[in-house]
């Protein structure tokens, strides 16, 4: 048996302690094919309590740094697993890969789609990988609910898909997770670029690539951020609002709905159409399918999550469980990390590499896009580049 792969936590905040979990499970089910032996952070007492939180999992403590460039100059690490708020995903993800590091980017990798590609473009002159950390269509119901609706068409011919989440949830910007959340220039965009990278990627697995959007944007929350990372105290600039039509060249329509300054109790929905039958997932909206969903078909027949995923397992290869959960496991923290590690042992391309990872992304963007200029917007405008209007002073700003 070959030696595990080296990986370095870059960053070891909240997130990092999900990626964490995900590699609890593996080991627990007998995963040894890589170990983390480093772990770093500016904030050396995140480093040392996440490098503490390893060790509990894997019985060996990883080493601490409070600098990616001490990290690469160590030479202990083979790879890096980058934790990190969005506007260091570019800056220290070349950073890592330049230096001889194969890179696993949180999503949504890179603030921009020219920064993502700088990234990818990092990667392919390193001859290292740029894959991107994104759980949602890894876990098992998200997996077989995309099965059965774009293999099996269970529902048949999809037509319309309407998601919705209202509330009155105000982000506490005194919370450091949060506080630079609310910052175009740190984080690109609201929560259609953070928790709605999720959801764009799973329309792309789902429904293939987008053709166009029309989109509208509000910020209703206009408080003044204080001492917030890099710029000080500004005010909230980003969405926390939006009304965007997605047609997916399919020919999927799909309507997507938030807001989060609502005097309402939480009202939340999702449905997807199809010839045959509809399906409602009312669990996690914007992760479409990870709380799994219900069937009503035509024809009477109702089908629960269990139904679904039994169907869907009973579907693959011994061959295609062991690639799709790895070592059994059903976590998609845990999945994201094996497919990357797997694919630096093996020489493959991982799942999401750094071109999927931009292609998600660019759905995104193409709302954002839509909302800065009044009009439709077409998805290949953004992917190439064409259209980036809403994105420009995020690239000056950071000299992209």
């Amino acid at each position: 048996m070959s030696e595990p792969t080296q990986l370095a936590f870059v960053g070891c905040g909240g997130i990092a302690g999900q990626h964490l979990k995900g590699y609890a499970d593996l080991y627990k089910a007998g995963c040894r094919d890589f170990e983390y032996v480093a772990c770093c952070d500016v904030n050396e007492a995140n480093a040392r309590q996440r490098a503490k939180d390893v060790a509990d999992v894997q019985g060996k403590e990883p080493q601490v740094f409070t600098s990616v460039e001490d990290l690469i100059a160590s030479g202990v690490a083979e790879a890096a697993d980058l934790c990190l708020p969005h506007w260091l995903h570019h800056t220290l993800g070349i950073q890592c890969l330049e230096g001889g590091l194969h890179t696993i980017v949180e999503k949504p990798i890179g603030i921009t789609v020219k920064a993502t590609r700088r990234i990818v473009e990092a990667a392919e002159k390193a001859g290292k990988i740029a894959a991107v950390a994104e759980q949602i269509r890894r876990f098992q119901a998200p997996r077989a609910f995309r099965w059965a609706i774009a293999e099996k068409k269970i529902i048949g011919d999809v037509h319309m898909v309407f998601s919705r989440q209202l509330m009155d949830s105000a982000l506490n910007f005194d919370d450091y997770k949060f506080k630079w959340r609310g910052i175009k220039l740190l984080t690109g965009g609201g929560m259609i670029m953070d928790s709605g990278a999720h959801y764009a990627d799973m329309m792309r697995y789902l429904f293939g690539p987008l053709d166009e959007a029309y989109c509208h944007t509000w910020s209703l929350d206009k408080r003044i951020i204080k001492d917030a990372p890099v710029v000080g105290d500004v005010p909230a600039d980003v969405e926390d609002t939006w009304h965007a039509q997605l047609r997916f060249k399919s020919g999927v329509q799909a309507t997507w709905i938030y807001g989060r300054s609502f005097h309402t109790s939480m009202d939340k929905a999702a449905r997807y159409y199809g010839s045959e039958g509809t399906i409602i997932d009312d669990k996690i909206v914007f992760h479409p399918f990870q709380g799994g969903g219900t069937v009503s078909l035509r024809n009477g027949t109702e089908m629960t999550t269990e139904d679904v995923v039994k169907e869907y397992m009973a579907s693959l290869s011994k061959d295609e469980k062991d690639r799709l959960f790895p070592y059994g496991v059903t976590s998609g923290f845990a999945v994201q990390t094996w497919d990357f590690v797997d694919a630096i042992r093996t020489g493959r391309k991982p799942e999401m590499d750094g071109m999927e990872g931009l292609l998600s992304k660019a759905i995104c963007e193409t709302c954002y896009e839509s909302a800065h200029c009044g009009a439709v917007v077409k998805y290949d405008d953004v992917v190439s580049g064409a259209v980036c209007a809403f994105q420009k002073p995020v690239d000056e700003y950071w000299g992209i």
